[in-house]
């Protein structure tokens, strides 16, 4: 590529090129082609068949694919066959180009171009000019923002219709995200003002009008305590769910007959023969919901949901019930297997998804008397309307769930609004039992649970508890945040400056140079103001320090006793130290180790610790099959998560596996996935879906457990540090959870309740 534009100096980034026109060059050396011709653009030419074309044709190359493309079976290995997928492929390829060039000048990355063209065909860049929001409907990766730039890219007004109505879109599709099943007006109002940067109040009105009229949005009036009715905008598919899930709930009658002295006989006869006792909670739970059509049963961990559901079992089936076990994930429903030993498989296998839709619903309803559903915590309100609509009126249903957990990661809090509602029997097990109590994992949850901060041991303090096998740790360390690195770079920055002038250096340095392009010089004592917070520092210290843990710790005012920081480690090298080190160490080699970060961004975030962790456990080396696609790496034996429900290939939002196979030419692999070990081809249109998952969010762990898990819990983390997530992420550890952070972090999640609201109106639908 050859591109035109100028320099330019960003305030925090520093010298930048800003293109205005960028032209594709053809490859001028033959290193050069056979880059390009080898590179996966082109099905069926390897970097080894590039090669050979390149020494044979030389600098005709790209001359005899654009007009002569049968002469490639002068080059051995190209028979006929293989000619037609190069030619198919070149075709292809070129076509793409027309389209990705289209799209780079309109500002949108190139990694999409393919998967557009394969959808749009010839006419993509018609589609496109006509209507660029549909980018962002059609295509998982391609969000409002990118479709966006390419709308005023080519000319479309502002304030037009078309970009406004797009734009209302966008606000209700996106508060699913924050679990939202409708938005309000001002709401509306409010967010789309921010989003299109205009100024809308007094028109926002018609546009939902005319929407609703079109049938683009659905209403519904809402009225509260204070008598103020207001206006509830939803989506077509969550307002039509939230009304079935509300009405098939009210509607459940209870008819059934059951012989409650035969059913308490048949338990007790039960647990004696298999020599274990139920508590007084569990024994009532289990007689109370064999009588019920509909009911909920909640508890903590180590309160017995699991050893109830297996009495429930074994009932139903001594009184001749056809019982069907299901959860939201594998793990979940591979878990309920386990233990009660039937099978148990994932709502969407259990409800079988066919070209677009699922095949069990009204009209081929499932064979079931009796279903239960476990980790109901995660439903949202589109996979429990899918769910019900396949039951049939006459089946009973049994949801189990911890209602305290992180709520679903979709729209709705379905667990919770069935149980406040009060309209179905709910079973509450709070009776923690004495084995489940001797495990810390279980005793902390529960402390944090109630909001109190459990006091957890500590390696550096007491280094016996490793071999004592504690099952729960606390980890002292910490990260620099932007502020103290922000402080850290001026002082070195400042103190380069002075020795440079010293020196009677002739120029400063770059890096100097643009951090001063906007800031004159000035002596030192006001060039350099020091921020309150870091008014006890040692200015000369943080000028000497020498790596990140030195320079931390020369800005630190207090330093834990125990602080992983005395042993010149910070919280990253604490957490790489666990995944490599300690915890095969300890507890085996082949202890599944999961991380489980608050966030995403941020030097302890999933992003950060996906990339150390690969390059650490599964480093690039000759000879091992590696992909990329865009800023993303792939290897055999990474382990991977799938970001989204993809029902062509039967895979969901959350499912974790390890790559066995990539075929770098063909630009395809394989991954088999937990606990199963079921294998899936991926092909290049389908693996932008997949993401390194060495380290999750802990949202992306709902319903799954793991062997061992570490816990990054720091100050950075603060916008997610609520009592729900901490209390979520520690109940994912089987046998270890380790806390890598600051105790003052911890207490910030302990006393933090996440009080903001999910807008659903199935609680009040219900009643």
């Amino acid at each position: 590529m050859e591109f035109q534009g100028s320099w330019t100096v960003h305030p925090k980034f520093g010298r930048q090129f800003k293109a205005t026109k960028a032209v594709e060059k053809k490859p001028a050396t033959t290193a050069a082609l056979e880059k390009y011709l080898g590179s996966g653009l082109i099905k069926g030419v390897g970097p080894k068949t590039a090669k050979k074309i390149v020494k044979h044709f030389g600098g005709e190359t790209l001359e005899v694919f654009e007009n002569e493309i049968e002469k490639l079976t002068e080059i051995r290995g190209i028979a006929q066959k293989k000619l037609t997928t190069i030619k198919e492929a070149w075709i292809e390829h070129r076509a793409i180009r027309k389209v990705m060039m289209f799209l780079q000048s309109h500002g949108i990355s190139t990694l999409f171009a393919v998967r557009i063209y394969k959808e749009y065909g010839d006419e993509a860049i018609d589609y496109v000019n006509e209507d660029p929001y549909r980018l962002a409907q059609d295509f998982y990766g391609i969000g409002f923002f990118s479709a966006d730039k390419i709308a005023i890219s080519i000319g479309l007004e502002k304030n037009s219709p078309q970009r406004i109505r797009a734009g209302i879109n966008h606000v209700l599709a996106a508060s699913r995200e924050f679990g939202h099943c409708y938005l309000t007006e001002s709401q509306i109002l409010a967010q789309v003002n921010e989003l299109l940067d205009l100024k809308l109040d007094d028109r926002m009105a018609d546009y939902l009008d005319q929407m609703k009229r079109d049938g683009l949005v659905m209403v519904r009036e809402h009225g509260h305590i204070k008598g103020v009715t207001e206006s509830c905008y939803y989506s077509k598919s969550l307002y039509f769910d939230e009304l079935y899930v509300a009405k098939r709930i009210s509607n459940t009658k209870n008819l059934l007959i059951v012989d409650k002295e035969r059913v308490e006989d048949w338990i007790n006869r039960y647990c004696e023969t298999k020599n274990f006792s139920l508590s007084d909670e569990q024994a009532d739970a289990a007689k109370g919901i064999v009588c019920e059509m509909f009911s909920v049963l909640t508890g903590g961990p180590g309160c017995g949901k699991t050893t109830t559901t297996l009495v429930i079992v074994k009932l139903l089936e001594a009184m001749k019930r056809k019982v069907l076990l299901a959860a939201p994930t594998g793990r979940a429903a591979q878990r309920m297997m386990d233990v009660i030993g039937n099978e148990s498989k994932t709502i969407h296998r259990l409800l079988e998804w066919q070209i677009g839709q699922f095949k069990k619903n009204e009209e081929n309803p499932l064979d079931v008397d009796f279903i239960i559903i476990d980790e109901c915590s995660m439903l949202d309100i589109s996979l429990t309307a899918s769910l019900l609509k396949a039951i049939p009126p006459k089946s009973q249903i049994l949801f189990i769930g911890d209602a305290d957990q992180l709520p679903s990661v979709g729209a709705g809090n379905v667990l919770r609004d069935i149980i406040t509602s009060g309209a179905v029997r709910c079973f509450e097990l709070k009776k923690v039992f004495r084995q489940a109590r001797e495990s810390l994992i279980i005793r902390y949850a529960h402390q944090i649970n109630n909001g109190d901060m459990p006091y957890i041991d500590s390696p550096f303090k007491k280094p016996e508890i490793w071999e004592q096998k504690s099952d729960c740790l606390f980890m002292d360390s910490d990260e620099a945040t932007n502020e103290q690195l922000n402080f850290i770079a001026r002082v070195k920055r400042f103190y380069a400056s002075q020795t440079a002038e010293q020196t009677n250096a002739a120029e400063p340095d770059s890096n100097l140079y643009e951090f001063r392009i906007n800031e004159p010089v000035v002596p030192y004592e006001t060039e350099l103001t020091i921020p309150k917070k870091f008014q006890h520092v040692n200015l000369e210290k943080v000028s000497k320090a020498a790596g990140s843990v030195d320079e931390l710790l020369s800005v630190m005012k207090k330093v834990h006793p125990w602080s992983s920081l005395h042993y010149g480690l910070s919280a990253f090298d604490v957490v790489r130290k666990l995944y490599l080190e300690w915890v095969p160490k300890y507890f085996g080699e082949n202890t599944e180790i999961q991380v489980l970060s608050p966030m995403i961004r941020g030097s302890l975030g999933t992003a950060s610790l996906n990339k150390m962790i690969q390059e650490s456990a599964n480093p690039a080396k000759t000879g091992k099959g590696q992909l990329s696609v865009g800023e993303r790496i792939f290897r055999i034996g990474d382990r991977v998560i799938h970001r989204r429900n993809n029902y062509d290939l039967n895979v969901f939002n959350g499912d974790i596996g390890t790559i066995r196979k990539i075929d770098a030419q063909e630009l395809t692999l394989s991954v088999a996935f937990f606990p199963d070990g079921r294998i899936v081809e991926y092909t290049r249109d389908a693996i932008p879906e997949l993401d390194l998952a060495y380290a999750i969010t802990i949202h992306k762990s709902q319903g799954s457990e793991f062997e061992a898990v570490i816990i990054p819990v720091l100050t950075q983390h603060f916008k997610m540090l609520f009592r729900n997530l901490i209390y979520t992420g520690l109940t994912r550890a089987k046998k270890l959870a380790v806390l890598v952070g600051t105790r003052k972090a911890l207490a910030m999640s302990v006393n933090n309740q996440d009080t903001s609201q999910r807008q659903t109106l199935l609680k009040e639908l219900i009643q």
